[in-house]
């Protein structure tokens, strides 16, 4: 792989976080150390109150690297304003999973110092864009589009149709689809597989499903899956990375699509991922281990 030189940096942080601000202000100072530009969006600029950081209106715009502080859905914020740009983006953990970060939030200065000296390499990540028969724009997902009821306690039923085929008609709650790197958080808790990042597939699950038959699907990256809702009952509302974007009318038809532009990520091991299974899900260990895995992690900070 290339590696690709660093010479300015895009912070975007959770401010909610003071831990994350501090590290923040961290990383500009190991930056600016290094005669590396650091820019910031003027809101986040202002919580952070560090000299020489560009509080900059056109953010991202020109950096060579996005450096996100905070959980998933910090990072997922990151790549929605990243991905148009083709800027590549590097996650500091400071949330609860940290399925997309890729530094610990206790050493991640020597992580940066060493993106800055080195370069990185990037690898590119499947995203999603949805779309709604007969209405404009489109709703670009790094993790999952997902179709919900408007009101609890009614079941609805969808039509799916893979590649033009109409394969099922589910009784649920919803219907998710997911690309791999999403495969770990809704689409997870809907019953889906667990993906690797990199692989080019895309999964289906409907959110409790009403049948004792309905399994999750994936399917190829390039399939162009097709959702029908019901023209009739209380609605539902389509969502793009847990986003609210769209009630959407009855007998909406959504079709969703591996998006053209992907979402570039400073590389990392597969093998982290696969540990990160282990750490955060127990996958593969026993209940005994991860109990004591947990109390251990609760008591370090982790």
């Amino acid at each position: 792989m290339i590696r690709h030189a660093v010479k300015s940096l895009a912070l975007f942080v959770d401010s909610a976080r003071p831990a994350a601000l501090e590290a923040a202000r961290n990383a500009a100072a190991v930056a600016i150390g290094q005669d590396a530009a650091v820019q910031m969006r003027p809101d986040q600029a202002a919580a952070v109150k560090s000299a020489g950081i560009t509080a900059s209106q056109s953010f991202p715009g020109g950096a060579d690297l996005m450096v996100s502080f905070g959980g998933d859905g910090t990072l997922l914020q990151a790549a929605h304003l990243a991905a148009p740009l083709d800027i590549p983006i590097l996650g500091v953990d400071f949330g609860r999973m940290g399925f997309l970060t890729q530094l610990d939030r206790r050493d991640f200065t020597e992580g940066l110092a060493r993106v800055l000296r080195d370069g990185v390499e990037i690898e590119s990540r499947i995203a999603l864009q949805a779309s709604v028969e007969g209405m404009p724009g489109t709703y670009f997902a790094l993790n999952e589009i997902h179709i919900d009821r408007k009101q609890h306690g009614r079941t609805l039923t969808f039509g799916i149709e893979i590649g033009g085929e109409r394969v099922a008609d589910i009784p649920a709650d919803g219907i998710v689809v997911s690309s791999p790197t999403g495969s770990t958080a809704y689409f997870l808790s809907a019953g889906g597989p667990i993906m690797a990042p990199r692989l080019e597939a895309l999964g289906i699950a409907p959110i409790c499903p009403h049948t004792l038959f309905s399994r999750p699907l994936v399917v190829r990256a390039d399939e162009r899956i097709r959702v029908s809702v019901p023209r009739t009952g209380p609605g539902t509302k389509l969502f793009a990375d847990g986003r609210e974007e769209l009630d959407l009318p009855g007998g909406s038809v959504v079709t969703v699509v591996k998006a053209q532009q992907p979402v570039l990520f400073v590389c990392s091991n597969d093998r982290m991922f696969f540990q990160l299974l282990e750490r955060k899900l127990h996958w593969g260990s026993s209940i005994k281990r991860s109990l004591d895995a947990d109390a251990h992690d609760s008591k370090n900070g982790a």
